[in-house]
This record gives structure tokens, C-alpha cells and sequence, in this order.
């Protein structure tokens, strides 16, 4: 304080006691403001000079002493006074307490005794400048917060509860009183229990602080969404005895999408359980509820932006919302799901006229930023009867319904019905299985063999995943589908290339013809950003060559996410590890694309080379693709030969290899050792040129026998 040079109004009328002390003061290195000798001349002084401090004497000249004097500086200026006398009878000070004075001083005193009282006055009084403040602060908080704040005493268990706390739930300051059962009784009886642990843990120390969203009961009678926080203050043992923190009202982001701004799934079950209440009423008044959900809304986004298909979102909100009365619920879930309560509709039957005109609607295009975009939506509905028992049944035979809408791919809406149900059990229960076929490593590796067309050894394997489901042997078309809508076709087929891979080490090891392994891996691993360090960490464990390694990739993979799967692609060229095009020809737009990627062979589709023979039509095509092929630098496989006279057309047509149940079934390991350590069973139609006098188009039925009985 001193190095601030403090400002002290010295009040004394013994002009030598005045400058003693003045002159002490100025050794002490305070600055002296002025001088009065009465209590009138104080208080002016006082007001013209603003000193720091006041040393007041109590008996002064004329008709205002000094506690007088005090008394009105304190009241006007709040500085501290300190008084100097020589009297201390109990009348003089009791009424010199009354000023609330900062110290007294005996005169006479020592220099180190007027310092010490100086200090001391000043130092109190800033402190209690500063709590005074900080309660006024806190009053201020509380009066104005926008959040409700509480404070509980824990010793004592009583509550404050801010104005604010009980005006946003709508409640007079005498209605809500100062116990913790007054706060309790307004919680909803779902949400209590959990309110009661996390602030009883918080108490206790198990949590840094205390943090609840729940609801609570307003003075309308309805819940209202809040979020709490509090924090404990510990004694020097670390037990709580004080918690305060703070309410805010949360329900409209809560219950409100923040996108679109319609109802959320919360508000929407508060709705559908009001509606499903009414159904148990004598009058049975029934509802509908639609599921509606927008298919290509991530193509969308991925093509133009997440700006555009945020906005685009917008755009369907109003577009339903049109199409429905101003009594009716539109809901949006998550990102490209909506969802319709409809109160009064009666039957199917109304609720598909409401489905018809949405999609109408919808099916309309979309200017957004200056495009033009088309969506396309799928809706399932459900009629909500007596027969339910809480929302989620009907939410969730809605959404079944939808599901069977978009997979029938025929109409854009679907009405339940209870047939539906027992095929989303038995999804459930399949889903369900293959959770616990990964995790008891319940999948097989079969393995198909690739045979050279020109000499009929084989070259190579394709790795077929099979799943033995108690006992039976499922095929992946039963199961892949499931498994990657479930997320888990990564780790599967991560499994199925480790699997593959040690096992074509094992194999390589003990023929001294050079075999590869063919494993196929989906659209969705090769746009993972882990796939090229799977592949080496799997070539590390299995000690393959990765030369060995083949992984095969379909049209509809490269046309996704296109940038990323090229630079996946390149990567996995740079380990050598071959990259195959697997049902070559039933893609779209892959001719443009197909020079951009490090293809080394295409697998021609089995639905051509199962026509071949059929039409004239499926021979230009295959011959147009084993062209194509050729021309761009790369191999050719025919998949799905089931015959003799399929093989001669491909072994026409320069397809260099070949594989089907002509030569082999997919076999498991030890049936396949058994193949390739003895003949070849398809050995003798090997070693006759096929070349000369074949048909350029069709071959006719003279041909074909020709061809079939060819010297072997």
C-alpha cells in the first residue's frame, strides 16, 4: 500500500499533536491530503480531497466531534476511519462503534503503532470492498441470469433457489420453499433415480462435478427438459458441505431438430404415447404414423457438399410440412429420416392418399445453390390401434414397413402388416447369429481353383467365405448383405485375408508352380483409410510374397468415392500386390474410368459366359470385352465355365484364364491339396488348338458339336 503513496486526511485541533503526525506520516511515506481542525472542516475537507484513510480525533473544536464527523464521511465516502484519542471509556467508544471504525489509537503512540493501524484499516477495508462486490455481483447474477441458480447448504439442508430458478418453470417465489423435497417432487419419476446418483456420487467425490439432463414439472403441468450443474465445496478433509450450481432450460434443443427446427424423436414419443392413450379411450379414435426416408441423400452430399445437402434437408422439411395440417406432427430423426403422426386418420387407406401426395412432392426436383437435384424416399406405415402397447412398437413397425418399401423397390410406400414382423424377427435373429459367428469364429475359407485356358494347370485360387450355421453350410449371398449393413463385413473379410493368405504361404511352399490368391474385398473396405497398413500388416504375418496376392474389386467399388479408392488402388499397386476388376460388365460408366486405375485383369461376369451359345448378342460382348481388355495392356478371366463348350468359346475368344464348376467347386483346404497333387480331372481337354475354322458369330448346332468333340 505504501508504494501507492496512500492519501490520509489527518482531523486533530492541537496543531503540535497535528504535526507530529503529519510529520510521522511523511517519514512513514504516506502522503498527508489535508488538515481540519473541526468535524464540519472534516467532512468538506473529506469531500474535497477523496483521501485514502481518515485519522480522526474524537474530542474537536465546536459543536461536531469527531464520531459525528466520521459518521457522515462513512456514510457519503465509505473510507475507513481510524480515531486517535485519549479517552476510552466505555460511553465514548460504544458510540464511536457505531461508526464502524477501522482502529483507535492511544495518543500517545509510536510511529510502528500509527504504520501497523494504517495498514491494517486499509487492508480490512479493501477486503471488504471486494466481498461487498462480490455479493453484489452475485446478486446482480442472480437477478439477471438467464439460467436458474441453486445453492445447498448441506449441513443445514436448506436450498436457496434463485427468482430466475422458479420463474422459468413458471412458479411465484412462494410457491417453491427451501427443502431438497421441493426440488424432488417437481422431478419426473423416470428421471429421479438417476438425478439422486449422479449428485449423490458428486457428494461423495466419485465425480469432478455434478451434470444432469432430466425433466421437470412447471406450473402448467407439463415437463420441461433442463440441463443441471453444480459443484461442491470441501473442507480440508474433502467433505462436501455446499453445493451450488445452475438450471437451464434446454427443451427446445432438447426436443426441436436444430436443422430443420421440427420435432425431435423425444417430443414425437411424448406425442405418439398422448395418441396411443386415446386409442384405449371408449370413442378408439386410431392414428397413423409414416417413417419416411430420403435414399440417395449421402450420394448427394458426398458429390456436392455437405452445405447442399443440409440445405436440401431444409427444403424436404417444408415440403412435408405443406402437405400436412397444422394439427399433424412431422419429426425429424437423425439426418435423412423423417417422421409423421398423423392424429385423425382412420385407416390405411387415408394414410396412403397423405403418402401418395408426399412422394408427389418429393418427387419433384430441388433448386439448391444453383443445382438441380432429384431425391427419391421410401415410406412405411403403421395404423396405431388399441393393440399396442407403448410408441415404440408403432415407431417400429413403421420403420419396417419402410424397410420393406425401399427393398421391394416397386412402390414408394408399404402399409404394415404382421407378416412383416416376423421377417424383421428373423433379420434380427440372423443379424444376431452373425454377431456370434465372428465372434466364435464360426466362417470357413473355400477356395475355387483359376485354371490356365492354354495349359489347363492351375494357377491360382479364389477365397469364397462360407458360414457354418449349426452344421450347415450358408452361402455369402445370404449372409454379405446382412453383414455389411451391420458394419462387420470389414472385419470379416479382414479375417478372410489373413485366413487366405497363410494359408496360399502353406501352399506355395509345397508346389513349385507359382500360385496366386484371389481374395474379393468391398466397396466399403477400400474406401477405409486402414486398408493399405491392413494389407501390410497381413503380408507381414503370413510371410506371403505379396506377388502372390490378388485382391479383386467390382465396378460398383470404383464408381464410389472415386479420389479415394484411386489412391487406395495406387498404394496397394506399390506393395506389388495385383489388383483384378471382379463382374466386369455389369457396372456403369466404368469404360471412361477404367484407364485411371492399376488394373492388371478383368473378370468377365458369369451371367455372359453362362449365355454363351445362347445369342449373338452375349458372344460381341465378351469378345468386345476381352478386346477391350487386351487393348489396355490387361489379362482376362471368364468366371462361371460350366461346360466344355463354354471353355472352347472363352479359349476361342483369348480369355488366358478360367474358372467355374467345369473344372472345380469351391472345396475346402484339404480337398483342394488333394486336387493339386494328383491330375487334373479336366486335363484331357487340354493340348488341341481351338482356333481355326471357329465361328466368327453364332455357331450353329454342327459347330457346337464339332466343338464339344474335339479330339481330347
Amino acid at each position: 500500500m505504501t508504494n501507492k503513496k496512500t492519501r490520509i486526511l489527518v482531523v486533530e485541533d492541537e496543531a503540535i499533536v497535528a504535526l507530529g503526525i503529519k510529520n510521522s506520516l511523511n517519514i512513514l511515506g504516506y502522503e498527508v491530503a489535508a488538515h481540519a481542525l473541526s468535524g464540519e472542516e472534516a467532512i468538506a475537507k473529506a469531500r474535497e480531497t477523496r483521501p485514502d484513510l481518515a485519522l480522526m480525533d474524537i474530542i474537536l473544536k465546536g459543536d461536531m466531534d469527531g464520531i459525528q464527523a466520521a459518521e457522515a464521511i462513512r456514510a457519503t465516502l465509505e473510507i475507513p476511519v481510524i480515531f486517535l484519542t485519549a479517552c476510552a471509556d466505555d460511553k465514548t467508544l460504544n458510540r464511536a462503534k457505531v461508526t464502524e471504525p477501522f482502529g483507535y489509537l492511544l495518543k500517545p503512540f509510536e510511529e510502528r503503532e500509527l504504520k501497523g493501524h494504517i495498514e491494517i484499516a486499509l487492508y480490512k477495508h479493501d477486503l471488504e470492498k471486494k466481498l461487498r462486490e462480490s455479493e453484489e455481483r452475485y446478486s446482480l447474477a442472480t437477478q439477471g441470469a438467464n439460467d436458474g441458480l441453486w445453492d445447498w447448504n448441506l449441513e443445514t439442508r436448506e436450498i436457496y433457489f434463485s427468482p430466475r430458478w422458479k420463474s422459468m418453470l413458471g412458479y411465484e417465489d412462494r410457491q417453491i420453499g427451501r427443502s431438497l423435497d421441493e426440488w424432488l417432487k417437481l422431478l419426473h419419476p423416470a428421471d429421479k433415480h438417476n438425478v439422486q446418483k449422479l449428485m449423490g456420487e458428486h457428494i461423495i467425490g466419485m465425480s469432478g462435478h455434478f451434470e444432469c439432463e432430466y425433466r421437470i414439472l412447471d406450473a402448467s403441468g407439463a415437463y420441461r427438459w433442463v440441463l443441471c450443474r453444480g459443484l461442491a465445496l470441501r473442507n480440508t478433509r474433502g467433505k462436501a458441505h455446499r453445493i451450488a450450481g445452475s438450471q437451464t432450460d434446454i427443451t427446445d434443443r432438447k426436443v426441436y431438430n436444430p436443422l430443420t427446427g421440427l420435432p425431435n424423436r423425444i417430443l414425437l414419443m411424448d406425442r405418439l404415447e398422448r395418441a396411443l392413450k386415446r386409442t384405449k379411450a371408449p370413442n378408439e379414435q386410431s392414428f397413423a404414423v409414416l417413417s419416411l426416408n430420403i435414399h440417395n441423400l449421402k450420394t448427394i452430399t458426398d458429390s456436392l457438399g455437405y452445405l447442399v445437402g443440409d440445405q436440401l434437408i431444409v427444403e424436404v422439411a417444408r415440403r412435408i410440412q405443406a402437405c400436412l395440417s397444422a394439427q399433424e406432427t412431422v419429426a425429424h430423426f437423425g439426418t435423412d429420416e423423417f417422421v409423421l403422426l398423423l392424429e385423425e386418420t382412420r385407416d390405411g387407406r387415408d394414410a396412403a392418399v397423405v403418402a401418395s401426395r408426399l412422394h408427389g412432392e418429393l418427387e419433384k426436383p430441388f433448386q439448391i445453390e444453383g443445382q438441380t437435384v432429384y431425391i427419391s424416399a421410401s415410406t412405411g406405415i403403421a395404423i396405431g390401434t388399441g393393440n399396442y402397447s407403448c410408441p415404440e412398437e408403432v415407431l417400429r413397425d413403421a420403420s419396417t414397413a419402410m424397410h420393406r418399401a425401399r427393398a421391394a423397390g416397386k412402390a414408394p410406400f408399404e402399409i404394415f402388416d404382421t407378416g412383416m414382423r416376423s421377417t424383421a424377427v428373423a433379420r434380427l435373429k440372423l443379424e444376431s447369429d452373425l454377431r456370434h459367428a465372428l465372434d466364435e469364429q464360426e466362417f470357413r475359407v473355400y477356395y475355387q481353383p483359376i485354371v490356365c485356358l492354354k495349359t489347363g494347370r492351375v494357377t491360382g485360387f479364389e477365397a469364397l467365405v462360407r458360414w457354418l450355421r449349426r452344421g450347415q453350410i450358408v452361402f455369402p449371398g445370404d449372409f454379405l448383405d446382412v453383414l455389411e449393413s451391420m458394419d462387420l463385413i470389414i472385419p470379416m473379410e479382414r479375417w478372410v485375408l489373413l485366413e487366405s493368405c497363410i494359408q496360399m504361404a502353406k501352399w506355395s511352399k509345397q508346389n513349385k508352380d507359382p500360385l496366386t490368391m484371389s481374395v474379393n474385398v468391398s466397396a466399403r473396405h477400400y474406401s477405409s483409410p486402414h486398408l493399405v497398413n491392413e494389407l501390410k500388416e497381413i503380408l507381414q504375418r503370413s510371410q506371403l510374397d505379396p506377388a502372390s496376392l490378388i485382391l479383386e474389386i467390382t465396378e460398383s467399388a470404383l464408381m464410389e468415392k472415386t479420389g479415394a479408392v484411386e489412391e487406395t488402388l495406387s498404394q496397394i499397386r506399390d506393395l506389388n500386390v495385383q489388383i483384378h476388376m471382379d463382374d466386369f460388365g455389369t457396372g456403369y460408366s466404368s469404360l471412361s474410368y477404367l484407364h485411371r486405375f492399376p488394373i492388371n485383369s478383368l473378370k468377365i461376369d458369369r451371367s455372359f459366359i453362362g449365355n454363351l451359345g445362347m445369342n449373338d448378342e452375349t458372344l460381341k460382348i465378351v469378345q468386345a470385352i476381352a478386346g477391350l481388355a487386351h487393348s489396355l495392356g490387361m489379362g482376362v478371366i471368364a468366371e462361371g465355365i460350366e461346360n466344355l463348350m463354354q471353355m472352347r468359346m472363352v479359349q476361342w475368344l483369348k480369355c488366358e484364364h478360367g474358372q467355374g464348376y467345369y473344372f472345380s467347386k469351391p472345396m475346402d483346404p484339404r480337398a483342394i491339396e488333394s486336387l493339386i497333387s494328383g491330375e487334373y480331372p479336366w486335363s484331357a481337354a487340354f493340348g488341341k488348338d481351338v482356333s481355326p475354322g471357329f465361328p466368327s458369330a453364332i455357331p450353329d448346332k454342327k459347330s457346337l458339336c464339332l466343338l464339344e468333340n474335339l479330339p481330347q
